[in-house]
């Protein structure tokens, strides 16, 4: 996951934009009417973000919602295809929050190009939050599949959100073992976790097969940099390459995060015995 501050974008501004050039005046006079209550709604939705309270919001969201349906779910839901995403003032919204991902990567997987913007607390259950920019994360396609519609059955079955979780602003919990091609991809708790937050990151993990992703990831990087570091190990010596590889993780984590994939991978690559005297020689 690549976290990111929340947007600054308001439901106001984003309702306001998917309405423009909506051609049903009565329908139009009818969603802007709805201003308010969407306000409300993101204002919940941030308080309850920030205090770790979404999952708690999204069940009782959506219990209310299976008892007394929101009259306008329908038309909230088409007005994110159509006027969000189809219209121009609406789509320049769209464009402006899947632009604030860095490197253009999926928030998701921290790799992908992104390709649309995930519901974080899903739209067809959920319709007060389908335009709501805190509820929008750039995603590419693979996640927002994989992601689906589940809110979990419990608090630990839920996926991270990258505006409001922050499980690696400590220290390292993404690693990889390198003893042999493929790269092994796994979670290590960081001490101040609970065991939910631990069961929501395992959970992120493994729900976006991301052990298996990041493996695939590798293999372009890995081909890219043997040249070099083969030059390195054989005119400098292990000692030389060594520090190399740790230069190269430090840098890249300045830039790219503690708990990226290709952080976790040149990091593995410093720390692997294997590496230095054999798998830089063999292709992954």
């Amino acid at each position: 996951m690549i976290p990111l501050d929340p947007p600054m974008m308001t439901v106001k501004e984003t309702l306001t934009a998917a309405c423009r050039r909506l051609q049903n005046s009565v329908l139009k006079i009818r969603l802007l009417a709805r201003e308010r209550d969407l306000s409300a709604a993101e204002k919940i939705y941030i308080d309850a973000a920030e205090h770790n309270g979404l999952y708690a919001l999204a069940i009782a969201a959506q219990k209310a919602e299976e008892l007394l349906p929101d009259r306008d779910g329908a038309h909230l839901r088409t007005l994110y295809s159509a006027g969000l995403v189809g219209r121009k003032d609406g789509r320049l919204k769209y464009d402006e929050l899947k632009a604030r991902a860095p490197f253009g990567r999926c928030l998701l997987c921290g790799n992908s190009e992104i390709g649309s913007l995930d519901h974080h607390l899903p739209k067809n259950t959920l319709p007060l939050y389908t335009i709501c920019p805190v509820n929008l994360v750039p995603a590419c396609g693979k996640c927002n599949q994989m992601k689906g519609d589940r809110i979990g059955a419990t608090g630990g079955q839920r996926t991270l959100h990258p505006y409001y979780d922050r499980p690696g602003q400590t220290g390292r919990y993404l690693f990889a073992d390198i003893t042999s091609w493929p790269v092994q991809f796994r979670i290590q708790a960081l001490p101040e976790w609970d065991a939910e937050l631990h069961a929501r990151v395992e959970y992120h993990f493994h729900t976006f097969k991301l052990e298996q992703r990041y493996a695939e990831f590798c293999i372009s990087v890995v081909t890219a940099n043997q040249w070099l570091h083969q030059k390195i190990r054989r005119e400098s010596g292990v000692p030389a390459l060594t520090a190399h590889l740790q230069e190269d993780a430090e840098q890249h984590a300045s830039t790219h995060g503690l708990n990226a994939w290709d952080t976790a991978l040149r990091y593995g690559l410093a720390d692997s015995a294997w590496y230095l005297h054999q798998g830089v020689h063999e292709s992954p």
